[in-house]
């Protein structure tokens, strides 16, 4: 199992929570998206979720975007949307999130691979991509012996594998993941691993539990509504991001806030939290009401919840964007790459395509993915597509984004670096 390390980060979250100064809310910007996926109906049990990018080694636009479809598999998609793969899901599987993690070598084979959460089983399930295949890109290689990653053991929907990112740590040359526990506060660390055969495993190296109750300024302890049927769940995370020129992970923990730490799991500190942190509620038909006269000591520009993040990384250096998703508003949310400035609101609207509503997963990319997005893209989740009721991803140019709300445009530099 390698080394573990755990650390509580309760005792210390009185110190975790950084005070920002003031920030307006600002009006949110809206652009539209110019291509989408298949529409993936019906809404609840084939819903499309979260998408992550392979970038083509030297033609964009060969370039995919892979997606998870919760209980029917995996979807790969080129960038004018038009489907290239489904691999179909096992029995008792449930997909979630997905990263694209390059040039990982293990037993002496250097490949890319896509790594994502299994809800249904607690395991991972990981992928190598093959982009000269016009029609079956992806295929399997997870090691039947793959460890579960918490030790579920309960039905889909429980305590098992949720939100997850990944990287190549530059240091070590070796593919890390890092995953949250659905209904509970804990992240782990994951190492992937050679199997034999060309098949991959991973083993567990680290451990974090973030807070489940915090003190406010006034020293009363505020524990967030989460599921009121389930006492004993409480309120998780799930969308993170690396960013691999900081070694800093981010965490979304979905109605407390933004949580910034080491890809160690050491030092989280939470950076920016929502609206509803510290306000009083009230348990009404098993269901969380806030009293929204009461007093907040979150921010303004964070109403509803937070799901998806993506990393928008302008050029080599340190400048670029956070991006995440508030399923509740239909909202993205952006800051500043060190996640020290609120930046502004954006919402995908109505055009070619229908407006993108109760978004879960995203991600953003600032290379050339093909003609229609020479500057990079940001592609979204639509948990409410129209005509057809289900849900699909749309895909949005960047130059639109960063044109509608100020931002830089950046192609230089590679996530394959």
């Amino acid at each position: 199992m390698g080394k573990q390390i755990h650390r509580m980060a309760i005792a210390a979250a009185g110190a975790a929570l950084v005070a920002l100064g003031p920030a307006a809310y600002a009006a949110t910007s809206t652009v539209a998206a110019t291509a989408e996926t298949i529409d993936r109906k019906p809404a609840g049990t084939n819903d499309a979720d979260d998408p992550s990018f392979w970038v083509h080694p030297s033609d964009p636009s060969k370039s995919l975007v892979i997606g998870t479809v919760k209980e029917a598999g995996v979807d790969v998609y080129r960038t004018d949307g038009s489907l290239v793969q489904t691999v179909p899901i096992p029995s008792g599987s449930r997909y979630n999130n997905i990263e694209v993690l390059y040039g990982i070598n293990l037993g002496g084979t250097t490949r890319d691979l896509a790594v994502l959460s299994d809800r249904g089983t607690d395991k991972l399930h990981i992928f190598a991509i093959n982009g000269a295949s016009a029609t079956a890109p992806l295929s399997e290689v997870t090691a039947s012996s793959a460890p579960l990653v918490f030790g579920g053991t309960k039905k889909i929907n429980s305590k098992t594998t949720y939100g997850l990112a990944g990287w190549r740590n530059r240091a070590t040359g070796k593919g890390e993941v890092f995953v949250t526990q659905e209904n509970t506060t804990n992240l782990a660390k994951l190492v992937l691993t050679d199997a034999g055969g060309g098949k991959v495993s991973y083993q567990r190296v680290a451990s974090l539990s973030l807070p489940d109750h915090f003190t406010l300024p006034n020293g009363s302890t505020w524990k967030p509504c989460f599921n009121p049927k389930h006492p004993d769940w409480v309120a998780h995370a799930e969308g993170m991001v690396v960013d691999p020129d900081t070694g800093t992970l981010w965490a979304d923990q979905e109605i407390v806030g933004l949580w910034k730490m080491s890809t160690d799991l050491t030092d989280p500190v939470l950076v920016h939290k929502l609206t509803r942190f510290g306000q009083k509620y009230s348990v009404v038909s098993d269901k969380c009401k806030i009293d929204a006269a009461s007093t907040s000591y979150g921010e303004s520009y964070l109403p509803g919840d937070l799901e998806g993040i993506g990393l928008y990384r302008a050029g080599t250096t340190s400048n670029g964007y956070l991006i995440i998703s508030n399923q509740q508003k239909s909202i993205f949310t952006v800051f500043s790459r060190n996640g020290s400035s609120y930046l502004g609101t954006l919402a995908i609207g109505g055009g070619a395509f229908d407006a993108v509503n109760a978004t879960d997963g995203l991600d953003v990319i600032n290379v050339n993915m093909g003609p229609k997005y020479p500057q990079g893209m940001l592609v979204t989740q639509d948990g409410k597509d129209a005509p057809e009721g289900g849900t699909n991803f749309k895909f949005t140019p960047w130059q639109s984004v960063a044109g509608s709300m100020g931002l830089v445009i950046d192609t230089a530099g590679s996530p394959r670096n």
